[in-house]
């Protein structure tokens, strides 16, 4: 029970972050399948059987995401480029697990499909992250236009939760709604907190099914859209980073960066995948 919670904190830390995945946090500390299939049992008659599960992570989730919130936010206000190389170590340490992974899924051998799907899926978050920001809106004085929207875009952000290499933080950079959707939490701005959750829950339920069908009948294609999804995840974050570098700055980051990647190969021998 203790280490669900505190695996569930891991993948709240990370939900505040953009272009960090929570559900690629959720495969390196071995309890990416066992979330989606919970996910994708809610709306049928074995729900009771993920109830549990998913009331005990999702409270590690809420104390690492409310933690996060304020942390990160310190983190990132003052030592922006140190703690974003932390988090491209630990996707680059990831990444020689996830294509470990999607060559076993490939019984055949990878092939030109599945190269183009890596191309594509790279292109998806890069193209998504330089034409973010087209969207803004004032949070105090939102029209049911703009609820809508948000509703939406809660949906889109929850494939986080069920697909490793998309950010909900990124989705809502990319709409324009990252500041609003944390300034709601911090402020507790409950109608735009209600209209955000509610498109989440109901993304998570249409989104889980989803992913589980395509990991169950093209487990190769699947796998190698994420790694094309979590290598664009690198783009995202230098894309970015700003602020002035100098040697402290370079030196800094770059321990930050080697953590994050020493983190990621402790926690995988540490943790087996599917173990939980």
């Amino acid at each position: 029970m203790i280490g669900i919670i505190v695996r569930g904190m891991a993948v709240g830390v990370t939900e505040i972050v953009p272009g960090v995945s929570g559900s690629t946090v959720a495969m390196i500390v071995g309890i990416y399948e066992r979330l989606l299939h919970s996910l994708s049992i809610l709306t049928t008659r074995r729900r009771r059987e993920a109830i549990p599960f998913l009331l005990t992570f999702g409270v590690g989730m809420m104390i690492g995401f409310t933690a996060a919130l304020y942390v990160i936010d310190f983190l990132l206000d003052t030592y922006r480029t140190q703690t974003m190389m932390f988090f491209v170590g630990i996707i680059v340490g990831f990444l020689p697990y996830l294509w470990k992974e999607t060559v076993q899924q490939a019984q055949t051998g990878l092939q030109m499909k599945h190269y183009a799907i890596m191309a594509l899926s790279l292109c998806i978050v890069v193209i998504g992250q330089m034409a973010g920001g087209f969207h803004t809106m004032d949070g105090n004085n939102l029209s049911a236009a703009e609820y809508i929207f948000i509703v939406i875009s809660g949906m889109l952000a929850s494939t986080a939760l069920a697909l490793p290499g998309i950010s909900g933080s990124l989705i809502l950079t990319i709409l324009g709604l990252y500041e609003t959707a944390t300034t709601a939490l911090m402020t507790l701005n409950l109608p735009i907190i209600a209209a955000i959750g509610s498109g989440m829950i109901a993304g998570v339920l249409f989104i889980s099914k989803l992913i589980r069908y395509l990991l169950a009948n093209y487990p190769a294609a699947t796998y190698a859209a994420m790694v094309g999804l979590v290598s664009g995840s690198i783009f995202a974050i230098f894309h970015s980073l700003e602020g002035t570098l100098n040697s402290q700055v370079i030196i800094m980051s770059l321990l930050t960066f080697l953590t994050g990647v020493i983190s990621v190969i402790l926690l995988n021998q540490t943790s087996h995948p599917r173990s939980e």
